[in-house]
């Protein structure tokens, strides 16, 4: 089988272009990105994306996210019919009604959002969103499609909009929450400060701000300002931090109560979960 990997120095094209090599397939790549990195050995690279993606049975477009459509647009026209164009964007919103429309009726769309990052290392832990028409749920082409294709991989078939709602908690807030946490604590304290009195929840929290930090800000961005959601979530995020406020400033102990043990219940953890906050405290108080 013959992949292209448009975008295939970048972070998760380097993942997909490793993931395929190893199954011992042709990969092809292009990169246009200034300052990139060289392909991964044996990726046999062309000179534009619409020469890389000509003649392949796959095509991954993993470009930034606002450059997918262009990146389409070059190499409509171009794909061998009945071949498959996979798009992986984080949001969905208007690029894939757009792909729809763009991409020909003898290509085989299939969109994807990989919910890992590029530096996985086991691929028995991809867990991957699939984007399913009106007749979707674990039947779909579009599952089968992505079975085929990583059969390893944890598959869960999501309309665009379950897609892109759930994107806007999980991505979104997450991003959203981090910067604004980052930006709080580096008010009061140097980073060397913090991790001196660090407690292992603290530990954690500065951990996964710092990864947030550490990402692409375009990317982190476009997750945030692309998704038609974030705004309601992040609105209904404000609310709840005013709450939390106005009750530790009337000093309301039942309200407090009630709201803290509220939560508890709802996300009491689970014996995996138990077992993955013990191994996280482990690692959080080795390092302090």
């Amino acid at each position: 089988m013959k992949v292209a990997v448009l975008g295939a120095s970048g972070g998760m094209g380097s993942f997909f272009a490793r993931y395929f090599l190893e199954k011992g397939e042709t990969v092809i790549g292009s990169d246009s990105g200034k300052g990139r990195k060289q392909p991964l050995p044996r990726v046999e690279v062309r000179s534009s994306n619409a020469e890389a993606a000509r003649g392949c049975d796959v095509t991954i477009i993993a470009v930034p996210m606002d450059s997918t459509l262009k990146v389409a647009k070059e190499i409509a026209g171009k794909l061998k019919p009945g071949s498959t164009l996979v798009e992986i964007s984080s949001v969905k919103g208007e690029t894939l009604p757009a792909l729809r429309k763009l991409v020909d009726k003898r290509v085989k769309l299939l969109s994807i959002h990989p919910l890992f990052g590029p530096a996985l290392q086991s691929t028995w832990r991809m867990k991957i969103a699939v984007i399913v028409g009106k007749k979707g749920g674990v039947g779909a082409p579009e599952v089968a499609l992505a079975s085929e294709l990583f059969p390893e991989a944890r598959i869960i078939p999501m309309s665009q909009k379950e897609h892109d709602k759930a994107v806007a908690v999980v991505l979104s807030l997450t991003h959203l929450l981090n910067i604004v946490y980052a930006a709080t604590a580096s008010q009061f304290l140097s980073p060397d400060e913090f991790m001196k009195v660090a407690t292992p929840n603290a530990s954690m929290q500065l951990t996964l701000a710092e990864a947030v930090l550490a990402q692409d800000p375009k990317l982190s961005f476009n997750i945030q300002a692309g998704n038609v959601y974030s705004k309601r979530v992040g609105r209904a995020a404000s609310r709840e931090l005013k709450r939390a406020l106005a009750i530790l400033e009337r000093s309301d102990w039942d309200g407090f109560a009630e709201n803290f043990s509220k939560l508890a219940k709802r996300y009491k953890t689970d014996k995996r979960g138990g077992a993955m906050i013990k191994e996280i405290y482990s690692a959080a108080a080795k390092g302090s």
